[in-house]
């Protein structure tokens, strides 16, 4: 059988096709609840466990970004030349083994391996899920599903989050290990129930060759630089990778080490548990707060949401990074949790409007290869500075480097925008 009739099953498997908003939404509670079981204990893992030294940390999350760098457009060609679901569902599979890697050893070796695949994965789903929602639903229908799905990627990180620390309280790599065995259940799970009938893949000549998915690239990228709002994602997000990776490799390590420590009322891996969940909870009332306050269909008033979000991150990660007492710091690392749960959600709305179909998994996979570009281009140099500097100069370094994405957001708090998009 042609492999472009496999793809146009009604499932990949045999089973029970499932309306897409609903499965849009359902894989953000299983999406987000096996992230948690995963992750919730990661930091402390890494540390505690694994002892790995601040250069390590960054390291290790620099193999995710090269990952992400290095195949987000090669992915994002697959999933609108080939299919997005198949695309999709790769990337569910690849991740679950990311994580089951990072579990296997305490080790550099297997952590940072692990994040590489993890990498990899994430980016046969980043921007092809969304893409294929859109062509699946309508544009309209689409937009505000975003804020939607993070909402129940959030409800499943709560609830997974306890079933994280449940499991770590006794076995810290077993989170890592049945975290990833729930991210390839996941993909199993769309074998039997994701449809796609908004997207007809490119025929068969159209893929045999890589100069094909060179100008499906170049077609992405001429979209981009066509677009001032993708332009300014492109930039915003790259400052916001830079940024975002100091704080993301680092934070559990400040906790934990600039103060003596976690203090001494309950089980280490519990308490950094808790930490990890009150930071889901105010990520959920942070996003709802800000969708309520926001018209998705209004790019002036998504940027203007951008711009809130990013001032009080550079307030809090300053505030992280130069606290006197644990306290402090602890509320610094909330805030900044909470304030940065409302950028993806909104940052994709913004750009997502007026992508021509054809092109836009691979747009949107280029913005996410720039966040990585920016993760990869700062990883070493803040993991470098908090082992020359300490820790607390490199976070603070990290929250200025986000002032420029203010100013470029501030250009496109206008109504004109609107129009031009």
């Amino acid at each position: 059988m042609p492999s472009s009739h496999w793809l146009r099953r009604p499932t990949l498997l045999p089973g029970r096709p499932m309306d897409p908003t609903r499965l849009y939404l359902r894989l953000g509670a299983l999406g987000g609840f096996a992230n948690a079981t995963g992750l919730v204990l990661y930091a402390y893992y890494a540390v505690r466990v694994a002892h790995l030294s601040p250069l390590e940390l960054v390291l290790a999350g620099t193999a995710l970004e090269v990952a992400t760098f290095v195949f987000e457009i090669p992915t994002g060609v697959v999933a609108d030349l080939v299919s997005r679901r198949l695309s999709v569902v790769l990337g569910y599979l690849l991740v679950g083994a990311g994580f089951v890697l990072m579990g296997a050893a305490p080790a550099f070796w297997a952590i940072a391996g692990g994040q590489f695949v993890w990498g990899i994965g994430f980016t046969f789903f980043s921007g092809a899920r969304e893409a294929w929602l859109a062509d699946e639903v309508g544009e309209d229908a689409a937009g505000p599903l975003y804020p939607a799905f993070v909402r129940r990627r959030q409800f499943g990180l709560l609830v997974g989050g306890f079933v994280g620390i449940g499991i770590g309280w006794w076995w810290a790599a077993g989170t890592l290990l049945i975290g990833g065995v729930l991210y390839a259940l996941a993909g199993v799970y769309l074998l039997f129930t994701m449809t796609e009938h908004g997207f007809a893949p490119a025929p068969r000549e159209g893929r045999a060759t890589w100069r094909t998915s060179f100008a499906q690239a170049a077609a992405g990228l001429r979209v981009a630089r066509a677009r001032p709002v993708v332009v300014t994602a492109l930039l915003t997000t790259l400052l916001m990778g830079a940024s975002s990776e100091s704080f993301d490799r680092l934070w559990g390590f400040h906790l934990i080490n600039s103060f003596d420590g976690l203090p001494d009322v309950m089980p280490e891996a519990l308490f950094f548990g808790l930490v990890q969940l009150v930071a889901q909870l105010g990520s959920i009332a942070a996003l709802r707060i800000a969708q309520s306050r926001t018209d998705f269909n209004s790019s002036s008033s998504v940027a203007i949401g951008l711009i809130g979000s990013n001032v009080v991150t550079i307030a809090a990660m300053i505030l992280f990074a130069g606290a006197p007492v644990f306290a402090i710091a602890l509320v610094g690392a909330w805030i900044t949790f909470w304030v940065r749960a409302i950028e993806e959600p909104f940052a994709t709305a913004w750009v997502n409007r007026g992508l021509p179909s054809a092109t836009r998994a691979t747009v949107l996979s280029t913005v996410g290869q720039s966040n990585a570009l920016g993760q990869i281009a700062g990883g070493p140099i803040f993991g470098a500075l908090a082992a020359l500097a300490g820790v607390r100069v490199s976070m603070a370094v990290a929250a200025v480097v986000l002032v420029p994405a203010v100013a470029l957001y501030w250009r496109h708090r206008g109504p004109a925008e609107d129009e031009a998009t």
